[in-house]
């Protein structure tokens, strides 16, 4: 069985990736060493901190997810999910270094998913976080999903 026979349309991911590379890279910090593109990001820790805590944190965006699929408005719903996990990490005094997107859905349409992915990297922008990686996950709808986006953020310092 093919990657395509069992539902995960390949070319589709790639296509994906390219249209959002323009949107991470706008949110890179210099301690970025390797981003978007690998099986894993490469950050330093900023040479002015002493002794660093990392802090991580992950949220999501709950129900205001169907108002975002039912209202057909999708480039900001990720600027909600960065915002609720920045803030999560800025109450323990933390800095937002980085953060990570995890997509899920039954079918990857990829003008939906740049529009998700967009915002957030737009809300990377505005928390001063490098959008540096994520994944993109399809689930048939055999497997019992309805169509969403899930993200996992993490951020730290």
């Amino acid at each position: 069985m093919s990657y395509l026979e069992a539902g995960v349309d390949i070319d589709a991911g790639d296509r994906l990736v390219e249209n959002i590379k323009p949107y991470a890279k706008r949110t890179l910090r210099p301690e970025v060493l390797a981003g978007i593109g690998g099986f894993g990001a490469l950050i330093e820790l900023p040479k002015r901190f002493r002794e660093p805590v990392l802090v991580a944190g992950t949220d999501g965006v709950g129900t205001k997810l169907k108002f975002a699929f039912a209202l057909g408005k999708h480039d900001t719903i990720g600027i909600d999910l960065v915002a609720m996990s920045v803030n999560d990490i800025l109450v323990q005094g933390a800095e937002p270094l980085f953060f990570l997107d995890y997509y899920v859905c039954e079918r990857l349409e990829v003008d939906v998913a740049t529009e998700v992915i967009k915002g957030i990297a737009r809300g990377c922008e505005i928390a001063g976080c490098a959008l540096i990686g994520g994944e993109t996950a399809k689930l048939r709808e055999d497997e019992g999903t309805d169509a969403f986006a899930g993200h996992h953020g993490a951020s730290q310092l």
